[in-house]
């Protein structure tokens, strides 16, 4: 559905080196999936999107949405292609002087459809959202949840083929946050639409995505699965995505912290066996975090070990297929 290939853009600064704000970047994204693209700021992200919305066209390579290479089409055909493309925002950015309901049918209008068909439309992308029978309710009268289900909405409008959303549970609490990621899910699952989410939240990335890119400095350092990316503890993914537990050293004055990472699948043993051996070392769970990413079941542990058995802490565990490392100060 989507796909990138050697993607270069370049701004030129007068009397200073050019700007790559994207480097020879290639990925692919299937048809149907959700995928994250994370990175610092200054990464390329923002800069990404205006492409991949013909916003921006790259200085080099080629972008291909549903089939069409973007960077060959005249400004005409653009304008028809980016109908195809749905975006969703950080605010929902709704117009305060339209209904929420107008607002979606303004977006109907804008995509050409006739007037005769918008209300049927509206209230169709209404009930989708979860928010039948606020058609008529202004801006001000929603939550800032619902206003971001109107904003998905409207970009749902015109039926497009890909969805980008940048930044899309920010400025949302935790609460509202779980219901805007099951809304874009479910949306995903009824009408397959192609959805890429670009944020900087990596519990959003574990929660909804099928793979992931990591980016920086404008190049893609790494595109995985979600559940290959969660599997590598040595990878910047896994790092970004599952970070370690927090424990104040200082606190410990006779032990070694060791990082413990271990994955399994439903029905096995895994977490048993490491809290076993972890016992039988003497060891003390000072953090831990538990959580399912797909179809993977992780863990990171942070182990308190006396010292005088570090070393053998850390071969017992490695020896059992356990990924294990010293945290240093």
């Amino acid at each position: 559905m989507i796909k990138l290939e050697g993607v270069t853009k370049i701004y030129p600064r007068r009397g200073q080196d050019p700007v790559y704000a994207l480097n020879n970047l290639s990925l692919s994204v299937p048809s149907g999936a959700i995928h994250g693209i994370v990175g610092e700021s200054g990464a390329g992200k923002s800069t990404l999107i205006r492409c991949l919305t013909a916003l921006e066209r790259p200085t080099e390579g080629k972008i291909e949405i549903a089939g069409k290479d973007l960077t060959q089409l005249s400004e005409r055909e653009l304008r028809n292609e980016r109908r195809r493309i749905g975006m969703v925002f950080q605010g929902a950015n709704l117009l305060d002087s339209r209904t929420v309901g107008q607002n979606v049918a303004y977006a109907l209008k804008i995509a050409g459809i006739p007037a005769e068909k918008r209300k049927q439309r509206v209230k169709e992308l209404f009930e989708l959202i979860g928010l039948s029978g606020r058609e008529t309710s202004y801006p001000a009268q929603l939550s800032g949840g619902q206003r971001q289900r109107v904003g998905i909405a409207r970009a749902l409008a015109a039926n497009p083929n890909v969805l980008l959303a940048d930044e899309p549970t920010s400025a949302l609490d935790t609460g509202t946050t779980e219901q805007i990621l099951r809304l874009l899910k479910d949306v995903r699952d009824r009408t397959g639409v192609t959805v890429v989410v670009i944020t900087h939240e990596m519990s959003v990335v574990r929660k909804i995505c099928d793979s992931v890119t990591l980016l920086d400095a404008g190049r893609a350092l790494e595109s995985k699965t979600i559940e290959d990316a969660v599997s590598d503890p040595e990878s910047g993914l896994c790092q970004k995505l599952i970070p370690l537990p927090e424990v104040d050293l200082q606190n410990l004055h006779h032990e070694t912290l060791i990082d413990v990472f271990f994955t399994a699948h439903p029905g096995e043993p895994a977490g048993s066996k490491v809290l076993g051996l972890a016992s039988h070392l003497g060891a003390d769970i000072a953090a831990g975090l538990f959580e399912t990413v797909g179809k993977v079941q992780l863990s990171r542990l942070a182990l308190a070990i006396p010292r005088e058995t570090t070393e053998h802490a850390l071969t017992a565990l490695r020896e059992n297929g356990i990924y294990a490392k010293e945290r240093l100060a």
